[in-house]
């Protein structure tokens, strides 16, 4: 791994022996860490689509470069999050000590020592009958979120029972540090070209540096080049960006996602304005809408109709600046919903604190999530009411 000496150019603060914030210097890029966490920063001002930093292959840590030091085989070989998250697990640092991994050492010590505030962490210590200061939050989450947060937990669980399989006869390691190992790939891996087709799950890496830049749905971007296995399929690009001025934070965007995902994949929401008119967001109103359809005596009818012909869930609304609209495929089954109740004459009616330092922000972020199905739907429902047209 060459992501020490000449690579790196630290610069240590300190004061009466206290760690105050420490600056990784990268070309004309800089982290820096203080107690709010990591931050990328443009050390000198760099124009439109300035090369930033570059990492070399040996440095990520993906399938490709971890395939010698964990080597699989039989049917079911482990995937790249199975794989990195082993690999993480093996070498978790002890407390505040730095990972003694000979191969990506310095890179797994700057990860984040733990994951107390993610929503995930709350749902395996309750799993667990773990004391968790966000296990009492499980139960203010919004339906659909909580329901998300149950499929990621599935999605870990699945995983952690795979690593387990390839670790036989191995009993040092934990639950807790596997999560710690399942949570750091989860939310920092990137998109990484690996495999032939475009879509496989498998085309992900760590990138030590790039995971030091935070989220932000607006604002100065940075944006990985293609891998070599991309760079025939992807079309020549302009000038991006409008490049950064000296001191400035530069950000990663995680695409355009509702704050559910954000919350549940990565702990975090986007704040939310107060005025319907002009949120941006997204709500899953799968929960409401399935218990009208089913609660309704042609209820199993409709959904095998649905379920046939590929509408049956995934049912949101959605709210931007111009417009507000239910999905089409919300609108699909709310009409055949409509249509066949409208055939029936049955007359139904339906009308359906603690020591831990992140908790306060953790319940604005819940009540964030709460706002934010208010003002989507609110704004779905104004333009309903004036007539626009679907």
């Amino acid at each position: 791994m060459t992501l020490h000496g000449t690579y790196w150019e630290y610069h240590q603060q300190f004061h009466d022996g206290k760690h105050l914030k420490r600056t990784i210097v990268i070309g004309p890029s800089m982290v820096q860490a203080a107690a709010a966490g990591n931050g990328l920063f443009a050390r000198t001002s760099c124009p439109p689509s300035s090369l930033l930093f570059a990492v070399p292959p040996q440095a990520l840590m993906n399938l490709r470069t971890l395939k010698s030091l964990h080597p699989t085989s039989g049917p079911t070989p482990l995937t790249a999050t199975q794989m990195i998250s082993l690999h993480l697990c093996i070498n978790h640092p002890h407390e505040s000590e730095d990972s003694l991994d000979p191969h990506y050492g310095p890179y797994i010590s700057t990860l984040p020592r733990e994951f107390d505030s993610h929503p995930l962490t709350w749902i395996v210590r309750s799993s667990s009958a773990m004391e968790s200061g966000g296990v009492p939050l499980l139960g203010y989450l919004p339906p659909s979120v909580h329901a998300s947060l149950v499929e990621l937990h599935d999605r870990f669980c699945q995983d952690w029972a795979a690593v387990r399989a390839y670790l036989v006869g191995n009993t040092q390691y934990y639950t807790r540090n596997y999560l710690w190992a399942w949570l750091n790939v989860n939310t920092r891996c990137i998109y990484y070209r690996l495999k032939a087709s475009k879509e496989d799950p498998d085309n992900l890496t760590l990138c030590p540096i790039l995971d030091f830049a935070n989220h932000a749905p607006n604002g100065l971007h940075m944006t990985p080049v293609p891998s070599e296995a991309d760079i025939w399929d992807t079309a020549p690009i302009k000038s991006i960006g409008k490049g950064f001025r000296r001191a400035k934070e530069i950000f990663l965007t995680y695409g355009v996602h509702p704050n559910r995902t954000l919350f549940v994949e990565y702990g975090f929401v986007n704040k939310s304005s107060d005025d319907a008119e002009i949120t941006d967001g997204e709500v899953d109103v799968q929960d409401v809408v399935e218990s009208l359809i089913l609660d309704h005596k042609s209820g199993v009818f409709v959904k095998s109709v649905l379920e046939d012909e590929g509408y049956w869930g995934d049912w949101t609304l959605y709210c931007s600046a111009k417009s507000a609209q239910p999905s089409w495929r919300l609108i699909t089954a709310l009409r055949l919903h409509g249509l066949v109740a409208s055939f029936e004459s049955d007359g139904a009616e339906y009308g359906h604190g603690g020591s831990d330092g992140w908790l306060p922000w953790m319940r604005e972020n819940i009540r964030t999530l709460w706002r934010e199905e208010l003002l989507v739907a609110t704004a779905v429902k104004q333009r309903m009411l004036r007539g626009d047209d679907y």
